[in-house]
């Protein structure tokens, strides 16, 4: 923040002299004038403190007396995001949110005295109120943007977050379902039909897709090879959903389909297209999930949340929806499915996020694996243990006589000798 001096007067026959600075201000882009006073004896001494009080003033990064609140410059901030279009609605809604737990704890603080200190403190204070490392972390990734903006603005001439570090982020275990609970899971959706939440369900074991995406599914996304394409997704925003493209370009995507599912889409679809004709519809693309008609209403992504957790109070489940897509992507690495494959189901950007994600697959697989690291050797590596009595077999003669391990410490002892 640059300051320019529009002024220099004594009062009276005092030593004290009135200042008259002014500056831009960041905010609103206003020139404004502030008003200080200073003690000398003389006009040299005098412009001489002006010029100390401009360097201290611009090293500060903003106006002496400036009342702008951290939560005040945190809205103009989320307000240039919105409408700079840089950003999803649904990523202005989370930025929102993050936004509203850091003023909690330090939006009075003022912009100018917002310092290392501070922003430790939010921290520890947020995490001592039980926020997970997760939240924490992501609160300090946003106030650190914003105030990497401060400084491009000239609000701040240092960033306090650059010298800060969140808390270690700890990875959420993986909530993948078991062979029989995924099972179970797939018997009970099939046993209710064509009804909306259980071809989601379906789906979502079947292909991996996201809730979004699998809302947002239209006939003419279903191919007649057996394949259905991610064309678009339902993100959330202030005030409900909206149809958007999908979350990153490698999430446009062609998927196969079981023909089980393929089958009950195409009937389901011949159906849909028939009522249409009848109605005299000549045209239309109605969401495979909702409405039949030609203004079709997609099926709520948060009603399908909130219909999948009722079914799986009612059936003994613990996961969320999103587990499903956790449960595909564990089962097809662990049935050995090559990596590359599996991400190009889930739409992911690189192999690397899904071995990042889905690296420690189910015990089972790696109960399995056990066998390959025994046909390695071309030796006995069966348990030695006898299960039943569990005791040494005879094959298991791993104690060595006393003259044996005096012979092992003797030519231990002379390869030493030779050594030196």
């Amino acid at each position: 923040m640059r300051f320019t001096s529009r002024g220099i007067r004594q009062r009276g026959d005092t030593d004290k002299w009135e200042i008259t600075l002014s500056h831009r201000d960041p905010a609103t882009g206003k020139q404004v004038r502030t008003f200080h006073t200073i003690e000398a004896k003389t006009l040299r001494q005098a412009e001489k403190k002006r010029d100390e009080l401009i360097l201290k003033l611009e090293m500060e990064g903003t106006a002496a007396g400036s009342r702008l609140l951290l939560v005040e410059f945190l809205n103009l901030f989320m307000d240039y995001k919105e409408k700079a279009a840089v950003i999803e609605a649904s990523t202005v809604r989370g930025y929102r949110h993050e936004t509203k737990l850091i003023c909690k704890y330090i939006g009075d603080v003022k912009l100018s005295d917002l310092h290392i200190a501070e922003v430790n403190q939010f921290m520890a204070e947020m995490t001592a109120d039980g926020y997970a490392p997760k939240s924490v972390a992501g609160c300090f990734r946003l106030l650190k943007q914003a105030l990497k903006w401060a400084v491009a603005q000239d609000m701040l001439t240092k960033n306090p977050c650059d010298f800060c570090k969140p808390p270690k982020r700890v990875k959420t275990p993986i909530n993948a379902l078991n062979r029989a609970d995924r099972t179970r899971m797939l018997k009970l959706a099939r046993a209710a039909g064509a009804q909306p939440l259980a071809l989601a369900i379906e789906l979502a074991l079947t292909t991996g897709m996201r809730r979004g995406e699998i809302c947002a599914l239209r006939w003419s996304d279903l191919g007649n090879d057996c394949t259905i394409t991610v064309n678009h997704a339902f993100g959330q925003k202030e005030g409900g959903f909206y149809l958007k493209a999908p979350k990153t370009d490698s999430s446009v995507r062609t998927i196969p389909l079981t023909g089980r599912i393929y089958d009950v889409l195409c009937a389901m679809k011949k159906d849909s297209m028939r009522i249409l004709a009848e109605f005299g519809v000549r045209y239309a693309d109605p969401f495979i999930l909702g409405t039949q008609e030609a203004d079709s209403r997609p099926y709520n992504p948060q009603l399908l949340g909130k219909e999948f957790a009722a079914f799986c109070k009612m059936n003994g489940f613990d996961c969320t929806f999103h587990d499903l897509r956790h449960t595909f992507a564990t089962m097809m690495i662990a049935s050995g499915t090559d990596v590359r494959t599996v991400a190009s189901y889930l739409g992911h950007a690189n192999v690397a996020m899904t071995l990042n994600t889905y690296a420690d697959v189910d015990p089972d697989a790696k109960r399995a694996a056990v066998s390959k690291v025994e046909g390695a050797f071309d030796v006995d590596m069966t348990r030695i243990i006898d299960e039943a009595m569990d005791e040494p077999t005879p094959a298991a003669a791993l104690v060595f006589t006393a003259d044996q391990l005096r012979a092992m410490l003797a030519e231990a002892e002379r390869r030493e000798g030779n050594d030196v």
